[in-house]
């Protein structure tokens, strides 16, 4: 059976950039992992460089929505390795259906194929649901080299009270996700009843590619029970004090979502060598498109010692 493919809709999501440029400079690959299909975007396939790097997207998105801030990974001199999570994307798997779990076996499936053809130096890296699955494979992975967080939390500590400000019929329902999640676990509910997308950004130009987002094929609007329940109760593989691998957690002081009070919390509980904790000025949710080259130059800073 053919394989689907993406047009060039997600141009809309690269704003300095030539987008053709970026799009020549992607090859897509597909590891099997958990019996499923994960497409995975490719910067630098024949790059000579051991700097690997496994970036994380988001709630609802795909790895292109990143598109322009990989590109600028890569012609840094990183190759950059962008999964659609299981269910996202062109990825297999039933839409918006997911564990943290399972998402920290597929990145570490992704790691193992990384080490067997590229070598082990190898940095994980995430946007929000994407940067706590960054934190989430750091517990869980110690071959990686090392993890830059844009946001974090853990999961099985009550984090939904500090990083979102639940509203209306989820407010209601909530207490009752878990329980309902074992008898109907596929039940899909619309991601919007928790996150306003459009609340997400303050620059226009990036707000109007949250429009097209919202109307892109490949955005999945719906996250099941299981989805939920997991950004409810899922645990570390491991306290977050035994954490060994070095962490960057990196915010913006002003994400509606998550508050720079809860990343400095989590940031203290660290006991790993290096640390670093990066607030971006002015920042909102989406750095990556909002605050695209400060928030690159912060990240360089901390791959190059990692890397050294």
């Amino acid at each position: 059976m053919k394989q689907k493919t993406f047009d060039d809709y997600w141009f809309h999501y690269v704003f300095s950039e030539d987008p053709q440029e970026i799009k020549n400079s992607i090859a897509e690959i597909y590891i099997n992992s958990e019996n499923t299909e994960i497409h995975i975007d490719l910067y630098g396939e024949v790059l000579s460089t051991d700097k690997n790097i496994i970036f994380i997207h988001g709630t609802s998105v795909y790895s292109r929505f990143y598109a322009e801030f990989l590109y600028k990974l890569y012609k840094k001199g990183y190759r950059v390795f962008a999964p659609d999570l299981i269910g996202h994307g062109l990825s297999a798997g039933s839409r918006g259906h997911f564990t943290m779990e399972i998402f920290t076996r597929i990145i570490y499936d992704l790691t193992s194929y990384i080490r067997e053809r590229f070598g082990n130096k190898i940095v994980v890296m995430g946007s929000s649901l994407g940067g706590i699955t960054a934190f989430y494979c750091a517990a869980n992975d110690p071959r990686l080299s090392g993890a830059v967080c844009h946001n974090a939390a853990i999961f099985d500590e009550k984090a939904y009270k500090k990083i979102i400000n639940i509203k209306g019929i989820l407010r209601l329902l909530l207490p009752a996700v878990p329980i309902l999640a074992r008898v109907l676990p596929k039940l899909h509910l619309s991601v919007f009843i928790y996150l306003d997308f459009k609340q997400l950004a303050k620059d226009q130009n990036v707000l109007e590619s949250v429009e097209y987002l919202l109307e892109d094929e490949f955005f999945t609007e719906k996250y099941s029970l299981t989805a939920l329940t997991t950004q409810l109760k899922a645990p570390l593989a491991r306290p977050v004090e035994d954490i060994e691998i070095p962490i960057m957690i990196i915010n913006g002081d002003n994400d509606n979502l998550f508050s720079v009070d809860y990343m400095k919390e989590i940031y203290e509980r660290l006991t790993c060598e290096p640390k670093k904790l990066e607030i971006i000025e002015n920042g909102s949710h989406l750095i990556f498109q909002e605050h695209i080259d400060e928030t690159l130059d912060s990240i360089i800073l901390w791959l190059k010692n990692l890397f050294s």
